[in-house]
This record gives structure tokens, sequence and C-alpha cells, in this order.
């Protein structure tokens, strides 16, 4: 598929998921209203990340016919040429309680390689998009990320779920701790991806998580010009594992903290 084509399908994308990040807005300013229920150990969900991803669905089953959908909620399969991975609401917990740091996402990813990112944050109204070639933006302004290359002065994105082992957690945070590392645990990973891809934060590591919490973010990373795991290779669409993304001048630290390869493109 040509830049041109994966330009005009970014386009039409950017429109869908600002709606659906304006719904899910609605139903932040509402949350008291909804009724929550438990998926597992803090593992929350309510009708707005429903909603949302019914929102979703709709509009690019409309937008484009044919492509298949996988998402957190409504599930979907793998193995299809062109599919989008969705995220109604990333951070659901953090959207629950109030926490401004959630956001909605979509990727598209065409014969197990990704295609294009995006991740709107309807609170501070930030778009980032991207595209497989085309660069990162926020907001339609090109991001990169930040060139940091000292440990003493950057910032540490790191993400945690009771899925995961807290043995490999609490290991992880020692060694953190001991290389000097400053670090934020904010409760999204799809958001603390693009804080990295923004130079906000120099890198990010989470041991868990699904396609559809990382995949706009980890291209977006690629496209700003730092390096990131390749989840699909790794994990496949339907897989659980582990993240990692980073400025390039982080790389042996990231890449050791992590346990995993970091690639670039």
């Amino acid at each position: 598929m040509s830049h041109a084509d994966l330009d005009a399908q970014l386009a039409a994308a950017v429109p869908i998921v600002r709606e659906a990040g304006q719904l899910a807005l609605r139903y932040f300013r509402e949350r008291d209203s909804l009724a929550i229920e438990h998926k597992g150990h803090q593992d929350l969900v309510s009708i707005a990340d429903r909603s949302v991803e019914d929102l979703l669905r709709e509009r690019l089953a409309t937008a484009f016919p044919g492509d298949a959908v996988l998402g957190e909620e409504g599930g979907g399969s793998d193995g299809a040429a062109r599919t989008w991975v969705l995220d109604p609401i990333d951070g659901t917990f953090n959207f629950l309680k109030g926490i401004p740091c959630w956001g909605v996402v979509a990727a598209l990813v065409i014969d197990s390689e990704l295609a294009i990112g995006l991740t709107y944050d309807p609170v501070h109204d930030e778009m980032f998009t991207a595209r497989r070639g085309g660069g990162a933006q926020r907001n339609g302004t090109p991001i990169k990320v930040s060139g940091n290359q000292s440990v003493d002065t950057s910032c540490l994105a790191l993400a945690y779920t009771f899925k995961q082992s807290r043995e490999a957690y609490g290991a992880m945070i020692d060694a953190v701790l001991r290389l000097g590392f400053e670090h934020r645990r904010c409760g999204s990973t799809a958001i603390q991806l693009c804080w990295v891809a923004d130079g906000r934060c120099d890198a990010f590591i989470t041991q868990y998580c699904s396609s559809w919490d990382c995949l706009a973010g980890l291209i977006l990373v690629e496209e700003a010009g730092g390096l990131a795991t390749d989840f699909v290779a790794d994990h496949g669409l339907l897989g659980k594992g582990g993240v990692a993304a980073c400025t390039p001048g982080l790389a042996g630290e990231i890449g050791e903290l992590a346990q995993l390869r970091l690639r670039q493109r």
C-alpha cells in the first residue's frame, strides 16, 4: 500500500477517533453515574468503554468496509490481512477515578506490520498520529523523542497490572532505582508511549500488556525517531507480553531493564 493511500486512511480515521474521544469525555464528566463492573482484580469496565468501542466499530466499518476489527471489549480474531486494533479507553481505572490520564486508541495492522497509530487524549485535546514512514505528529505538528543519553537526567515511564508477576515487577523497580532513573507510573500505557514519542518521558517499560494497549504508541515512538519492541512479531495480536520503547541514547539500559529486544526502523 502506498504512502498516499495510508495518508488518506489516517486522515479518514482521525475524525472517527476524535468523535469517540468526545463521547468518552462526556462519560468522564458524568462518571459518578456510571455502573462499574469488575473484570478482575483492579480491572474495571463500564458502559463508557463499550459505548465508545461500539462507536469506533460502526464508524470504521463505514469508512473501511472489509477491514477486521479487534477491540478490548468486543474481541475479534487474528489473521486478517487488515485489522484495526482498538482500546476505547486506555486507562479505565484513571477514567473512573477522575484522573485525567487516559486515551482512545486505534492502530491499523496490515499483513502483520503496524501501519497507522492514533491515540487521542480528549481531556487535553491532544491527537497523536503516526503512519509508517510518515513521522509522528501531535495535533498536526511533528514530534520527536527527547534525544537524551543520560540516565541521570531521564524519566522512565512504567506500567503495572495485577495480571503480571509481582516479584518480577519488584525486581525491575529495584534495578530502576539502582540505575538512578527518575520514574513515573501514570496508569495508561497508550498515553505514556505518546509522552515518549513527544519527548516528555525518555523511555517506557511494561512487563505485561495487550496489543490494544500498545500498538498505536509503539509506531508513534518509532516514527518519532525512537526504538521500540515489535509486539506483533513477538506476541501476535491476541497475545500478552512485555513492551519497551525509548530514545536511542538509552537503548542499552532500557533493553537490559526490560529484557527485551528493541528495534530501529
